[in-house]
């Protein structure tokens, strides 16, 4: 039998006869169709129909719409960027777009719906329709998301209806297809290609046999996407098998994570929280990912750890310490609110591209894993930081999507300096610091103790100090002289160690060579690299102790010179490392180079005789050792370590280089050609390069000339990434190398200009054409370092017609050359002829770039050879202006001297004097002021240069230019003063000048904004206790009605609100839109200050001209706090706005359910209805808010009460699909049936929005379907 008697309630009959016997009727005639001859039904043809116009109008407007967001040619190189976002795909898919050979080059032809549908959701940035994408979007949704998903459910819909469509059910169908592919034309602005197409398909003839292939293309995709479903089943099968292995694992991390919590608390006891720790919390509370840099010793990992703990117990994060970057994406969690934190983010030794290779790799992933709450805090070493910055740009913009992690691991504006000037350890963080040490080793601090503590700024890692002299009392015996001179301390420490403990000395050598690496289980994994260094350094140390002695010696130097890590043990802190590789490296010079990494290498050998002073850990290469030295560094070289090596200045000595061609020599020709000549294919491990090329900004001084030469090194030849290797030699000017790697070229009778591409073959192939572009840049590169060897050499291979030529990312020669400052090769240039006047494409000159990075003898060259004084780039900007910005004062006099316009001002009117006073360069502004520079000059926005150094807070500049005639009171455009600038800024000691010298205190901006009022809106305390005592109007508003004590209420900066209160601040004064202080510092939520003003007098129940009380506006916004300060009070909980909603109907609006349960408790009416008739738990059914909704319903909420329209809390659920919502007012007794004024019910909304999973519901639940 090929049927069973089907029984059913009679409802679900009623409602699905109809389509059961049309199913069943198709089912008889498909098979019917599998015994016959008989041509095909109008089942199948409709099928047949639906197939045809979706693999056919369908999918060439999906492709047309591909290539509106993405051109073809821009293809490759977005889908490489953007491959790790792909979702799975299929061999074919894959292979097509990511070919393990080449790269897609079709024109979106060959590409089916499937595959169109993955790339237009996830790369075209195309807006996500209101149900999401991969849902059946709303009826009255016309996205163009929308639309594409209507397509892929059309297709998923035909791939499934193998028997056959019936006329209804094509009819739907075929409607919905084309209302999309209308909408579609319309984004395409291609009037009506598509439907015209469509339209055809729907009345063409239609050939059973011809057309049976669109169908069977259409389910050969729908096999594909089902094998992928079978592989997932699979998988998830498999990863059922190991759950309890995974949860046994997960225990064990609760467990070191808790004892690794308790070791930080016992650690964060001595912390002190310097003068400026609020302002570092303030800024790690404001920004997802914080960096903390500085020097080692500085206390970076235990400024983050203490952060940690603070933000876990006020704000409940929970804290996880990761080892790598890659640890983030494994351990976050959307839902959570975590708080990571990882040290040493881009490396120890040096900057490791790995490492930031990895953040790249890593970043769309972690952000998606990353709940919004969540927060990342990184440690940095300064000078790890700067490497990079000089090799990279931060800047957000610079980067494109996939790289944002980046930026804002590593953009200045999210870096917090422990050794800048808002930062650095004053005197008295330094005896707190101190006395918190004693305290926690159980010690009093004496009076004769406390000169111990130095007053030096520059005194090197003070926290560290301070530790290790509280722990051992010879430290403390050697007093002042332990932090004057701590690295000979350490040093003493540890050759005492090398004499007497043996064993603790060749362990702490063994963690220094395995930083975070080393784990108790690292003896019983028999790792090679390890045993390897283990054996080696046993060896030397002269000890032979088992695994158990060598644990025992990490133990005891717990908190001295060791720590536990997750895994099991490292070094306390890097500088500890740097002094034991010091003092290793030097008697093992050969355990280091074979050992450490290429930036220890690079920046920790030297050749050169260096000073008994350790302060720089630099070791003497012995003669012996040069050879494996060079050994190293090929082999650095070979893994493209090129800055480790190019940059590593022993390389330039004549003794190192020759060993290092000694080496070279050892390989073949063709393996030198290919290292050194040919272009590199694996170019991510040798730099990751910015989408966007590095501008020069016009008054940034630092690193142009680093970021113009990385440019140069990573350009590209017509289109195509070109590195090689050879520009690393030329670029940083290794002349004996490049002489030796030409004659090599030479003596295999080999052209260099071929071998390096600079000259190419004609169309002919008969014979060679100079590549002016690649010449012009590897002749750039020769110019960026400060050997005139390297571009002699250089320029004998090349045309000499393009020494002027600019290429569209660089400069010519002279300007490049001018840019790093090397006076004999600018000298070279010039008389081969050179222009001295010859700008770049941005209207630079090479004086302007002389100028602007400070080379005064420079300078003097080119005005001696006949360069332009006031020659301006494209923005009116002159060399004058250059050096004044950076604050050259050698060459702005020169300038001057030699003729450069000092008055003259550029295209927005701003003048030398001005750049120079808002830079700060008293030095400079007195110059141009003595040459006759006016102090009032003012650009097109009124800016005058007092305005500028008052803004920046340069209070010497100020006062040298109010004595010079500068008018204190001149405004800008907007009406701000130079005391208003100051007064926001917060800089107190320029205010208290201003007002010494007689600035009016109360002039106001043309918003009616006075210096106190922005003072107190930024909290600047100190500046507002100033103008206080000065006599100026604190109850002064601006237009808006609003005065110091509201802004500063609103803002939460309690302590300005407690000033301004004791000397006289009206609590209750309103704004013209009725709203008091009270009231905005409750709709923030800064719960201090409301408690402040309700002591203080103010208003609780005072509303504003909507009628809307400061609780209203708590509870809307869900400040629980600030709501149970005011019911404390006894604020009416009942009162409505002049809409009629309360605050308990705003707050269950907005689904805050603690806020609900505080109002309820306190006596708010949950029945109390707006003037609508919608009452709280109508508006919480409506925007899905299920928790609210139960806490509503347990308190007696009338859940059959509907609107003045007839609309029940069920009805609004429904019509909005909040299934859960649904479910819970059913089971609370909710009428399924209760219609509207207009007799529609809640099954009737449902199914008019598409709830599908809410009619479900409904009809199980007996909702009438008629």
């Amino acid at each position: 039998m090929f049927f069973r008697k089907i029984i059913l309630p009679s409802v679900v009959q009623k409602f699905f006869l109809p389509y059961i016997h049309t199913l069943l009727t198709t089912l008889v005639c498909s098979l019917a169709m599998t015994f016959t001859s008989y041509a095909a039904t109008e089942e199948m043809t409709n099928i047949y129909r639906v197939s045809r116009v979706l693999m056919g109008p369908c999918t060439d407007q999906l492709r047309d719409l591909l290539h509106f967001y993405i051109h073809p040619a821009s293809f490759p190189a977005v889908i490489q960027r953007e491959r790790l976002r792909l979702p799975r795909l299929t061999a074919p898919q894959r292979n097509l777009i990511l070919p393990n050979i080449g790269k897609y080059s079709g024109k979106y032809k060959d590409m089916d719906i499937s595959l169109l549908y993955i790339l237009l959701r996830n790369f075209c940035g195309i807006k996500t329709h209101r149900k999401g994408w991969g849902n059946t979007p709303d009826a009255t949704d016309r996205s163009v998301s929308a639309n594409i998903d209507r397509i892929r459910l059309a297709r998923n819909r035909c791939g499934h209806s193998t028997c056959g469509m019936s006329k209804t059910y094509f009819k739907q169908i075929w409607s919905e297809i084309r209302e999309a592919v209308v909408d579609l034309d319309k984004a395409l602005g291609n009037k009506n290609k598509y439907r015209e197409a469509v339209d055809f398909v729907r009345n063409d003839t239609m050939d059973p046999e011809m057309d049976k292939q669109y169908n069977e293309q259409l389910l050969e995709q729908m096999k594909d996407i089902e094998t992928i479903m079978t592989k997932i089943q699979s998988l998830e099968k498999l990863t059922e098998g190991n759950e309890n292995h995974t949860k046994q694992k997960i225990q064990t991390l609760e467990e070191q994570h808790k004892m690794q919590l308790e070791t930080w608390k016992k650690e964060d006891a001595p912390f002190h929280e310097i003068h400026s720790f609020p302002n570092i919390l303030d800024k790690v509370q404001s920004q997802q990912i914080t960096t903390i840099i500085g020097n080692p010793g500085c206390g970076k990992t235990a400024t983050a750890r203490h952060l940690a703990l603070q933000l876990q117990n006020n704000y409940e994060f929970e804290i996880v310490h990761v080892d790598g970057i890659k640890e983030i994406k494994k351990y976050g969690h959307p839902k959570c609110k975590q708080l990571f934190i990882l040290d040493d983010v881009i490396g120890v030794w040096g900057f490791e591209r790995k490492k930031l290779a990895k953040l790249d790799r890593y970043s769309e992933i972690i952000l998606k894993v990353l709940s919004a709450h969540s927060k990342i805090l990184l440690t940095c070493r300064k000078a790890v930081y700067n490497e990079a910055k000089i090799l990279f740009t931060f800047k957000k913009e610079k980067y494109n999507k996939s790289a944002d992690l980046k930026s804002l691991a590593l953009a200045e504006e999210l870096i917090v300096d422990l050794e800048d000037v808002k930062n650095r350890l004053n005197d008295q963080d330094r005896l707190e610091m101190l006395k918190n040490h004693y305290i926690q080793n159980g010690l009093s601090l004496s009076p004769e103790e406390q000169s111990n503590v130095p007053s030096t700024v520059g005194i090197m890692m003070y926290p560290l100090l301070c530790k290790l002299f509280c722990s051992d009392s010879l430290y403390r015996a050697s007093g002042k002289e332990f932090f004057e001179k701590p690295h000979a301390c350490i040093l003493e420490e540890i050759d005492n160690l090398k004499g007497y403990k043996q064993i603790t000395y060749a362990s702490l050598v063994l963690c220094m060579f395995c930083p975070n690496e080393i784990a108790e289980g690292s003896f019983r994994k028999q790792d090679s690299r390890f045993m390897e260094i283990k054996t080696v350094v046993f060896k030397n140390c002269r000890v032979s102790k088992s695994d158990t002695e060598i644990i025992d010696a990490w133990n005891s130097m717990i908190n001295t010179f060791t720590t536990r890590t997750n895994e099991g043990y490292s070094l306390i802190h890097d500088s500890v490392s740097e002094v034991l590789a010091f003092h290793y490296g030097k008697e093992h010079q050969e355990d280091m180079l074979q050992y450490m990494s290429s930036s220890f290498i690079a920046k920790k050998f030297n050749v050169n005789d260096i000073s008994d002073n350790p302060v720089d850990f630099q070791i003497k290469l012995n003669r012996k050792h040069y050879p494996a030295f060079a050994k190293r560094l090929i082999r650095d070289l070979k893994s493209l370590e090129l800055y480790d090596v190019f940059m590593n200045e022993a390389l330039k000595e004549p003794c190192i280089c020759n060993a290092f061609i000694d080496e070279v020599k050892k390989l073949s020709y063709l393996e030198i050609k290919k290292l050194f000549f040919l272009k590199q294919e694996d170019i991510t491990k040798i730099f990751i390069r910015s989408t966007e090329k590095i501008k020069i900004v016009r008054r940034e001084k630092k690193f142009i000339y680093e970021f113009q030469r990385q440019e140069l090194l990573m350009g590209e030849t017509r289109g195509e990434p070109n590195i090689r290797v050879i520009s690393w030699v030329i670029a940083y000017g290794h002349y004996q190398l490049l002489q030796f790697l030409f004659d090599l070229v030479t003596e295999q009778k080999e052209s260099i200009c071929r071998v390096m591409d600079l000259k190419i073959p004609e169309e002919s192939g008969n014979s060679y054409i100079s590549d002016l572009e690649e010449q012009t840049r590897f002749l750039n590169l020769s110019c960026c370092n400060e050997n005139v060897e390297v571009v002699k050499l250089i320029m004998k291979h090349y045309d000499l017609n393009c020494k002027n030529i600019s290429l569209e990312f660089s400069s010519n020669l002279l300007l490049t050359a001018c840019v790093v400052g090397n006076k004999p090769v600018v000298d070279f240039l010039i008389k081969c002829g050179a222009d001295c006047n010859q700008a770049n494409k941005e209207d630079t000159s090479p004086l302007f770039a002389a100028s602007l990075d400070g080379h005064v003898d420079v300078v003097n060259l080119l005005i001696k050879c006949g360069a332009n004084c006031n020659q301006a780039d494209e923005e009116g900007i002159t060399p004058l202006f250059a050096a004044s910005s950076n604050g050259h004062v050698d060459v702005v006099d020169l300038l001057i001297k030699c003729g450069a316009n000092y008055i003259e001002a550029d295209e927005e009117g701003i003048t030398p004097l001005y750049d120079a006073s808002l830079a700060g360069h008293v030095d400079v502004v007195d110059l141009l002021i003595k040459c006759g520079a006016d102090c009032n000059q003012a650009d097109r926005e009124r800016r005058t240069p007092l305005y500028a150094a008052s803004l920046a807070g340069h209070v010497d500049v100020v006062d040298l230019l109010i004595k010079c005639g500068a008018d204190c009171n001149q405004a800008d455009e907007e009406g701000r003063s130079p005391l208003y600038n100051a007064s926001l800024e917060g800089h107190v000691d320029v205010v208290r000048l201003f007002i010494k010298c007689g600035a009016n205190c109360n002039q106001a901006d043309k918003k009616g904004k006075t210096p106190l009022y922005v003072a107190s809106s930024a909290g600047h305390v100190d500046v507002v206790r100033l103008f206080i005592k000065c006599g100026t109007d604190f109850n002064r508003p601006d237009k808006k009605g609003r005065t110091p004590l509201y802004v500063a209420s609103s803002a939460g900066h309690v302590d300005v609100v407690d000033l301004l209160i004791k000397c006289g601040a009206d609590c209750n004064q309103a704004d013209k839109k009725g709203r008091t202080p009270l009231y905005d510092t409750s709709m923030a939520g800064h719960d201090d200050v409301v408690d402040l003003l309700i002591k203080c007098g103010a208003d609780c129940n005072r509303p504003d001209k909507k009628g809307r009380t400061p609780l209203y506006v708590a509870s809307s916004a869900g400040h629980v706090d600030v709501v149970r300060l005011f019911i404390k009070c006894g604020t009416d909980c009942n009162r409505p706005d002049k809409k009629g909603r309360t605050p308990l109907y705003v707050a269950s609006s907005a689904g805050h359910v603690d806020v609900v349960d505080l109002l309820i408790k306190c006596g708010a009416d949950c029945n109390q209805a707006d003037k609508k008739g919608r009452t709280p738990l109508y508006v919480a059914s409506s925007a899905g808010h299920v928790d609210v909704v139960r806490l509503l319903i347990k308190c007696g909420t009338d859940f059959n009460r509907p609107d003045k329209k007839g609309r029940t809390p069920l009805y609004v659920a429904s019509s909005a699909g909040h299934v859960d919502v649904v479910e819970l007012l059913i089971k609370c007794g909710a009428d399924c049936n209760q219609a509207d004024e207009e007799g529609r019910t809640p099954l009737f909304v449902a199914s008019s929005a598409d709830r599908v999973d809410v009619m479900d519901l409904l009809m199980k639940c007996s909702a009438d379907c008629n």
